[in-house]
């Protein structure tokens, strides 16, 4: 109860949590952000997995769609984990989730990838970061709708945009400046029924987590068994109790096979 009470929205878990098929909370966010008061919410999920086949998959903080725009927000604490070429993979990943096969490419829908970040990670002092692809030669904007935007949360001045980051870092409802984001802090910090909700959320969490580290440590007992060479993939397979295709995949991931 206590963890949940220090919870704010610049935590990513919290942030999830809140925003969990919350339209009218992401329709601030990112209306607030675009500074377009016309963008309507046609679905949003949180914690959103995109499979890589190839290689990294991602989990999206949230994820949005509205008409033939796409956005993706990302909660970044750490400074290390906004880094340019991450926001460049997660830009990928989102088109590579929309483009289905036979689709064509102008159906491809334009994309938004969002970084709301604790501190300013470009170290320029300014609120707001846009990353667009230009022509060097001309200057001019090479349209292939495809945009990254980097949020300075130390950014708190008195602009929509600075009191909706100083709402960010609030962990109470009464000190925020936005009544959508208030009522919903509210609701899973005073209410009984979302106050359990995220207890329960919690737990799953932790209960995945151990079953993530002892998958873990079997992928690293598979990997030296595979780099011992000593043993065929099946019988790799029987001994760990996993599918020939799982050691296989895990070969492959880590350049064995």
């Amino acid at each position: 109860m206590a963890k949940i009470q220090n919870f704010r929205f610049i935590d990513d878990l919290f942030f999830s949590i809140g925003l969990n098929n919350y339209k009218a909370g992401i329709e601030l966010i990112l209306r607030t952000v675009k500074g377009d008061d016309s963008i309507v919410v046609d679905e949003v999920f949180t914690q959103e997995d995109v499979i890589n086949w190839y290689g990294k998959s991602v989990c999206f903080d949230v994820f949005a769609s509205t008409g033939n725009k796409r956005f993706i927000a990302e909660i970044q604490r750490d400074s290390r984990g906004a880094v340019p070429k991450r926001a460049r993979y997660n830009s990928s990943l989102l088109d590579s989730h929309e483009m289905r096969k036979g689709k064509d490419y102008d159906e491809l829908p334009e994309s938004v990838v969002i970084f709301i970040c604790e501190h300013d990670v470009l170290k320029k002092g300014l609120p707001l970061y846009h990353i667009q692809r230009t022509v060097q030669e001309t200057g001019e904007t090479f349209d292939d709708q495809s945009t990254i935007i980097y949020v300075n949360g130390e950014c708190q001045d008195d602009t929509p945009l600075g009191r909706l980051m100083h709402d960010f870092f609030c962990t109470s409802a009464d000190d925020m400046y936005n009544k959508v984001l208030a009522d919903r802090m509210r609701y899973f910090k005073e209410d009984k029924g979302g106050v359990q909700t995220v207890c329960e959320i919690m737990e799953e969490l932790v209960k995945d987590g151990e079953a993530r580290g002892v998958e873990k440590e079997k992928e690293t007992r598979v990997v030296r068994a595979i780099s011992m060479k000593k043993l065929s993939l099946p019988e790799i397979a029987d001994i760990f109790e996993i599918p020939l295709e799982r050691v296989t995949e895990i070969g492959k991931l880590h350049s064995l096979l």
